[in-house]
């Protein structure tokens, strides 16, 4: 059997991200049309059509959904490769550094705030937990994580009926909301939001403080969605649902480059925070600077 070409296949992914072969070209560094030639070799490998115009641009093709689930897990495992690589390369001397984040997080928001960890000299061998608030609360009470990173203040939160109110909490992002959506939807909400918004189909966030703001605006603007979905971190899922999901405004250039959404609105009188916590006080660590720098290049 004929092997895949893997550079086939990382030319359809960045150009099902970015939403345009223009983009992707640019993102790539290449020609346009060796980006189209490229992806047209790679459909009739697979013999299927992986992208299809949409208005100004494209969008991918059921087929393409899965060859686009499938590429995300490739690269995805290639980033995890080096990183063992490079953690098994320097375990030996590198300290450790244990953080937690809520599920509710979105992924890019967690990718931009650990970045800088990564340039720490030594370079911390890092674990990253996440989950429901009450179970990092008990972690960090445990002292078995360093700090964590949520959507909620945890010295309100609960664990075995005890509130948490002796850990230290401090705000690092304070934002408003917007909606994002792929291009052509994107331009279609901004011409007349609020009616347009009502009839779009809606991925909202599962559980977390980003789901009840939505659904408090939503009721004060008596906006009944009636195409509303529920998962855990839609803004993966966006552009390939042609859904609009709702995100803190300071993540408009992660959305973009990650997932190839557009801002479309802004949902007045919200406010979205990410809160530190740490079992003490006065608790210091250079991973909590890095973060800290990271969220304030952020807003």
């Amino acid at each position: 059997m004929e092997r895949l070409n893997y550079h086939h296949l990382l030319y359809f992914f960045t150009v099902a991200r970015e939403g345009s072969v223009a983009e992707a070209s640019a993102r790539l560094g290449l020609k346009q049309p060796t980006v189209s030639a490229q992806i047209h070799a790679l459909e009739e490998r697979l013999g299927r059509k992986l992208l299809e115009r949409s208005g100004r641009g494209l969008k991918v093709t059921p087929a393409g959904e899965t060859v686009l689930r499938y590429a995300t897990s490739i690269f995805t495992l290639g980033g995890e490769l080096l990183s063992a690589l490079d953690g098994h390369a320097h375990s030996e001397a590198a300290p450790t550094l244990a953080i937690g984040v809520t599920s509710s997080l979105p992924a890019v928001l967690v990718a931009a705030l650990l970045h800088g960890i990564f340039e720490l000299k030594p370079q911390p061998l890092l674990t990253v937990t996440e989950g429901a608030a009450e179970t990092l609360v008990a972690k960090l009470v445990s002292r078995s994580l360093h700090f964590v990173l949520s959507d909620v203040h945890m010295g309100k939160v609960k664990f075995d009926g005890i509130e948490a109110n002796a850990l230290h909490c401090r705000t690092l992002i304070d934002s408003a909301v917007e909606v994002f959506a792929a291009p052509a939807l994107a331009r279609k909400l901004r011409r007349n939001f609020s009616s347009t918004l009502a009839d779009a189909p809606i991925l909202l966030p599962s559980d977390g403080s980003l789901h009840q703001e939505v659904v408090r605006w939503l009721a004060r603007h008596k906006l009944h969605a009636r195409k509303l979905s529920l998962m855990p971190h839609p803004e993966q899922y966006s552009f390939t649902a042609g859904a609009a999901v709702f995100a803190p405004s300071l993540l408009r250039a992660q959305l973009k480059s990650s997932y190839g959404l557009l801002p479309a609105g802004n949902l007045d009188g919200t406010r979205w925070r990410l809160f530190v916590a740490s079992a003490e006080r006065n608790f210091r660590h250079p991973a909590l600077d890095a973060v800290a720098g990271a969220a304030r290049g952020l807003q």
